[in-house]
């Protein structure tokens, strides 16, 4: 009976016309893309609150592979904890002007993470503290005498692409001293395997040429070109966007953690990238005798400049053969060639707590103050 009084009461409506009308399409569609913006607009906001999605800091780079997003914030969290943001120029750093100031040393930091030290708050990290103690000895001693300590320590650079950026931007600055921070593997990633070409990241490699000169490969730079090309859409994403920061962290961590993905990962790469590298046309290579002529090459670039370069290697706590063998070379070097040589191994092994100056691989705020006031010395 209800079922046909409302049957009924519809009819009545149709006939006296007091249906509702339909909807038009575009309203529930419009109704929605404005509840997605308002919660794409309350994620981000929340974000960008909470220091989420603020550690994507690269962007492409055609020489270099990668480089600093510049005046992007930065919120590290995966090992220690900093939130600061690089400057212009995209250095973990201060903001600098490219002229030199007058009565003004400059001294230039080159590195991978080591040097960058994410993990510590910037003010905390050596070239910040050993440049506030070096100046505030000048203060104390009446000379007018000031000293800006730069760092262009970018993760995951390799030697070959600390060398490249003091020539295209580190040198621009007219630096005094460069100080190049070398860390274990980075002569490792200036070469290439042959059976890696396929799936490398694209960035720069070398080689030595028969005559002993340092040449570029930059094949895989080439094969990879689209990818390095600006974007405007993803250029926008990485500078401003932290979901865009969430899902590519996320990517991230799975790169690190999970071997499945990682397999997966390296599978789809393979078969995307394989038929687009050229082969090499140069032997296997001994990444000692590339160190030592990237290093040769620095030094005397450097010298020509009018500038003095100091090699600080991070410590070898593990005793890596690598390492070791590499130690010998740069100290020989550093005497046969007139550069400077701190190794931090033994200040470190020696260290009463030596547990406090590493978080788990890079240094803590006590590690970064030892290394300021072990390279003092060779700054002044």
């Amino acid at each position: 009976m209800q079922t046909a009084t409302r049957i009924e009461k519809e009819k009545a409506g149709t006939a006296t016309g007091s249906v509702k009308p339909r909807q038009p399409w575009w309203k529930p569609v419009g109704e929605t893309v404005l509840a997605l913006a308002a919660t794409v607009f309350l994620l981000e906001s929340f974000f960008n609150f909470a220091g989420i999605g603020q550690q994507e800091f690269f962007e492409p780079d055609p020489l270099l592979g990668a480089r600093h997003i510049p005046s992007k914030q930065v919120t590290w969290r995966m090992e220690g904890l900093s939130r600061d943001s690089f400057n212009s120029f995209g250095m973990r750093d201060y903001e600098r002007t490219l002229a030199k100031p007058q009565d003004t040393v400059r001294v230039a930091v080159l590195g991978d993470s080591g040097a960058e030290g994410l993990q510590v708050p910037l003010k905390n990290t050596f070239p910040i503290v050993v440049q506030d103690m070096l100046n505030e000895e000048a203060k104390k001693r009446g000379l007018q005498k000031r000293f800006e300590v730069m760092n262009f320590g970018c993760a995951g650079y390799s030697m070959l692409q600390e060398i490249l950026q003091y020539e295209t931007l580190a040198a621009k600055f007219s630096p005094d001293i460069v100080v190049l921070f070398y860390n274990r593997m980075d002569a490792t990633e200036s070469i290439i395997d042959g059976s890696m070409r396929s799936i490398a990241d694209p960035k720069p490699f070398c080689y030595l040429s028969p005559e002993g000169e340092v040449k570029l490969d930059t094949a895989i730079l080439e094969a990879r070109a689209d990818e390095l090309k600006p974007n405007a859409v993803l250029d926008w994403l990485r500078r401003n966007s932290r979901l865009y920061g969430v899902v590519n962290q996320t990517l991230f961590s799975l790169s690190i953690n999970d071997k499945h993905f990682v397999k997966w990962k390296h599978m789809f790469e393979k078969g995307a990238k394989v038929r687009k590298v050229a082969p090499a046309t140069y032997p296997a290579q001994n990444e000692d005798q590339v160190a030592a002529k990237l290093l040769e090459r620095l030094n005397n670039d450097v010298k020509s400049k009018g500038g003095r370069l100091i090699v600080m290697m991070f410590p070898n706590l593990i005793d890596y053969p690598d390492l070791t063998r590499q130690q010998k070379l740069f100290s020989g070097m550093a005497e046969a060639q007139g550069f400077g040589y701190l190794d931090l191994s033994d200040p470190v092994k020696n260290y009463k707590r030596k547990e406090e100056l590493l978080i788990e691989y890079h240094f803590s705020t006590k590690g970064h103050k030892l290394i300021a006031d072990l390279l003092k010395p060779y700054l002044q």
